[in-house]
């Protein structure tokens, strides 16, 4: 191997967490390679719901209480604390690079409340939030020289007695499987919701597993009860603040209770036939003209006149790699660290969160703890040498020798197809590992999970 590709800092992901956290790196001037197994530009939901934040507030107290009892008090409080802190903040860049704030009679961006919020302090752009959110963030790297490229898919975290030395990653545009050494490498591509959704399924999260590092939380999901039944579309949770409101099919009100977070409003529904009437929203409805009009094209559906059949979806997962308020990866004991991974956004365990969400917080954890490892990360690289050149060659030999083997495919029986099994698994998840569980549901679910594994040795 005469050329060894290297950068100070590798960041795996496209969603907000990645771009904050790749800007945030070379701002402090390590080099920064960004890597997606997506195409460019696609990130993720994180954005969807806006960003919360106690601008009208004197303290961030009532902030923090209502995420450590949404959390079910498994926050970790000081971290919960450390995030709310720089909400303000956050909000305040998001509007200098760009983000165009709905606002107040006083010129202040708008707050309302939301779910899981006893006070009003949810803010965005109305359903652009997600686009403009990804604007200025992927401004932002271009401004500090970070590259990006998208369709890699991260093989194998390289790494020796606990310290990080790049990544073995698959090239889809080439083909080729290339060996990247890094000073450090952060995760930040999202969790793995996708088993529900098809959407993320959390390959970062997978590399750390793979490599021995601690997860926590990874039975906790955040739920939206705002999907549109029977289709791939989910409408952002800031409609409910702004107006909307959720019935049973013949017309009664939901009974919910009005500080309820999302996963207490799909509790609420329990498999139950549930609309949203979205023809009250008045002055706000121009801030939810995209959302209408892919109502109306999509689905034929006129938002101002009909209401819409909505059902749960899982959201996000809440749990990952578990981190401290720098980001770093802790493997084992709190004190130890896996040294050069990082992880942010979705994929860690920031211990913001807890069981459950309050809207807004998503995007706030992204941003900040975006923020913070990146900046750390850069602080790390400045006085580490690259090492481990014999374990990428090793490693890469392994790579090669194992997709060698996958492609090579079954010599006998039919060949399985990627899409049909992952549609069986979503659909799985989807009917016994819902909302509504029990027990008999949940072993039919190991076991068929044991069968698709079995079917997944086959697939070519």
């Amino acid at each position: 191997m005469e050329y060894l590709e290297a950068w100070d800092i590798i960041v795996i992901g496209d969603g907000p967490a990645a771009l904050r956290a790749s800007a945030s790196a070379a701002k402090e001037g390590a080099t920064t390679l960004m890597m997606s197994a997506d195409s460019l530009g696609v990130g993720n939901s994180s954005a969807m719901d806006g960003i919360a934040a106690p601008l009208k507030e004197s303290t961030t107290k009532s902030h923090r209480d209502d995420t450590i009892r949404t959390g079910a008090f498994l926050c970790d409080q000081d971290i919960v604390s450390n995030r709310i802190s720089q909400a303000t903040r956050q909000v305040d860049l998001l509007e200098r690079w760009g983000v165009i704030f709905r606002r107040d009679a006083d010129g202040i961006p708008l707050v309302r409340r939301a779910a899981g919020h006893t006070l009003p302090r949810l803010a965005g752009a109305g359903d652009a939030m997600s686009r403009e959110t990804q604007q200025v963030l992927e401004e932002q790297c271009m401004r500090y020289g970070v590259v990006r490229r998208g369709d890699q898919i991260p093989l194998r975290l390289v790494h020796t007695d606990e310290q990080v030395h790049g990544l073995i990653s698959l090239d889809l545009s080439t083909g080729l499987v290339n060996p990247l050494q890094a000073k450090c490498v952060i995760i930040a591509d999202g969790g793995y919701e996708g088993i529900w959704t098809g959407t993320s399924i959390g390959l970062g999260l997978d590399l750390a597993m793979r490599s021995g590092l601690s997860v926590r939380g990874l039975e906790f999901v955040s739920w939206t009860p705002l999907a549109v039944s029977g289709t791939n579309v989910v409408l952002p949770i800031g409609m409910l603040a702004d107006g909307a409101t959720l019935h049973h099919k013949n017309g009664n009100p939901l009974e919910v209770d009005d500080f309820a977070d999302a996963n207490r409003i799909v509790n609420a529904i329990n498999d139950q036939e549930i609309v949203l009437d979205a023809r009250n929203m008045g002055a706000s409805n121009i801030w939810w003209s995209q959302t209408s009009e892919l109502l109306s094209t999509r689905l034929g559906i006129n938002a101002s006149k009909q209401t819409i059949p909505v059902s749960p979806r899982a959201s996000t997962t809440l749990g990952g790699i578990v981190t401290d308020e720098f980001g770093r990866a802790i493997s084992g004991k709190w004190s130890r660290w896996f040294t050069g991974l990082y992880a942010a956004g979705d994929s860690a365990c920031s211990g913001v969160h807890g069981a459950g969400i309050i809207a807004g917080n998503r995007l706030l954890d992204a941003l900040a703890g975006g923020a913070e490892s990146g900046k750390h990360a850069a602080e790390h690289a400045a006085k580490t040498s690259f090492s481990g050149r014999a374990a990428l060659e090793t490693q890469l030999g392994v790579a090669e020798a194992d997709l060698d083997f996958d492609m090579a495919g079954a010599e006998e029986g039919p060949v399985q197809r990627a899409g049909p099994l992952f549609a069986k698994l979503t659909d799985l998840m989807s009917t016994n590992v819902g909302t509504i569980r029990n027990e008999s549901g949940l072993k039919a679910t190991l076991d068929q999970l044991n069968d698709l594994e079995a079917s997944s040795e086959k697939l070519h």
